[in-house]
């Protein structure tokens, strides 16, 4: 029996262990428990980029057309990436997340659903460089219309660990919108380039 006992103990500590890693992970943005969150693991949505992925909720109204957060979302990647990516590759990985969502195939030219993206750099500082642009797609959610979103993009590169963290917000609101004052907040967790 105590044999047993020592064996479950084990088991449990080994889990919550493992449970814990696997949680700090993907939790890449800092904001608190309210906003729903979707995790990944890369490669995936037709990228081949090695690293995680953490999508994050507002509280309310996301999938609502008339609140003011529909469609206003972050999402982060940690991505094992040791080179600038380019505004081109920015974009084409844009069209890649949304054609995925949609279930359009990158190659089908013909889908009205089909995602373009647009992408301009704003500026640096440091290690990160930030960008501004949209992405015309469609929703399949809610209004099964096309829409545009605009986006806001920091790209971090950490030198010591040779990896990037890209952190997106969107909204279908334009920038000078209310909504943009809490997306201009969302930052990364601190300490994700150790």
């Amino acid at each position: 029996m105590k044999n047993i006992t020592i064996t479950l103990i084990s088991i449990l500590l080994f889990c919550s262990i493992f449970t814990y890693g696997q949680n700090d992970e993907f939790n890449l943005i800092k904001l608190d428990s309210t906003w729903g969150q979707e995790v990944l693991r890369f490669p995936a949505r037709d990228m081949d980029y090695i690293g995680v992925g953490d999508i994050r909720f507002p509280p309310k109204g996301w999938i609502k057309p008339d609140h003011t957060f529909f469609w206003s979302y972050t999402y982060a990647w940690s991505i094992n990436v040791n080179r600038k990516i380019p505004e081109s590759e920015l974009e084409l990985d844009l069209e890649k997340y949304f054609n995925s969502l949609n279930r359009v195939a990158i190659n089908d030219k013909t889908d009205k659903r089909k995602a373009t993206a647009t992408v301009t750099k704003k500026g640096r500082n440091k290690s990160t460089i930030f960008y501004e642009g949209k992405v015309a797609t469609y929703d399949r959610f809610a209004t099964n219309k096309r829409f545009t979103l605009n986006v806001k993009i920091e790209n971090h590169f950490c030198k010591k660990t040779q990896k990037t963290i890209l952190l997106f917000t969107f909204s279908p609101k334009d920038f000078t919108h209310k909504v943009w004052e809490t997306l201009n907040k969302i930052e990364l967790n601190n300490g994700l380039c150790k």
